[in-house]
Parts: C-alpha cells; structure tokens; sequence
C-alpha cells in the first residue's frame, strides 16, 4: 500500500505547462491584434491629415480646384481635383492614399462647399470631410 506520488506531480505539472501554454495563445493573438489596430491608425491619421490639408487648400482659394491644384499638386478633371499623397500628408506622386475633392451644392447664396475623401491603395475610402467657405457675392 506505499503508492507513490509522482504520477500526481507529473499531472500538476502537466496541467501547469497547459495553462501557461493557454496564457501564452491569447497574449499573442492580442499582439497581433494590436499591430492592426495600430495600422489602421496610422492610415486614419494620415488620410485624416491629407484630407484637412485638401480642404484648408480648397478654402484658401473659394472653391477654385485648378488654383488649389496648383498649390498642393495633382489634376483637376470635370471640375473634380484628384491627387496622391503619402503618410506624412503631403503630396507624392506615387503616393500610398488618392484623395479626390469635388464642389457640391451648399443650397445656399454666398456659401461653397466642397467634399474631400481620401481612399487607401486598395480604394476603400477611410476619411470623408465636408468643407465649407464664403463666396464673394456680387
């Protein structure tokens, strides 16, 4: 009747390898969720940064896309001006992110407006802003 223990410690010991095994799985998939997290982001805030600076542009200069072409790059075609950026929000010609910005009708006299999207490589749009301004009457 002298048992020994050892097949109980080997089964605690298995059990504990077992759940740090377990621990070690989530911890990971976490990880790995937080490097995605992480680039959407960053793709969000430089569109978001290419976006304000297309409609801080656009306003300067009341709408005219060909002048704010000009200033910031890009074409302008059938009055919508269209050019790359890259994550640092500027302009590049090969740029990651395409942002296109057209005049839409405010529905009101003396004031214009404009819609600013920025789309990344794959051309699902991740930032969209309306800007608006004051027209010169007369």
């Amino acid at each position: 009747m002298n048992r020994s223990k050892a097949p109980l410690a080997l089964m605690g010991q298995l059990l504990m390898v077992l759940f740090f095994a377990l621990t070690a799985a989530i911890c990971l998939q976490a990880f790995a969720k937080s490097e995605t997290i992480s680039q959407k982001s960053a793709d969000r805030d430089a569109a978001s940064l290419l976006a304000q600076n297309a409609a801080e542009t656009i306003k300067s200069v009341h709408g005219e896309m060909g002048r704010a072409s000009a200033l910031l790059g890009g074409s302008v075609k059938d009055g919508t001006w269209t050019f790359r950026g890259d994550a640092s929000g500027r302009y590049a010609e090969n740029g990651a992110y395409r942002v296109l910005a057209e005049r839409i009708e405010s529905g009101e006299d003396g004031l214009g407006r404009a819609c600013v999207r920025v789309f990344d490589a794959a051309e699902n749009e991740i930032v969209s802003l309306i800007c608006s301004w004051q027209e010169v009457l007369g």
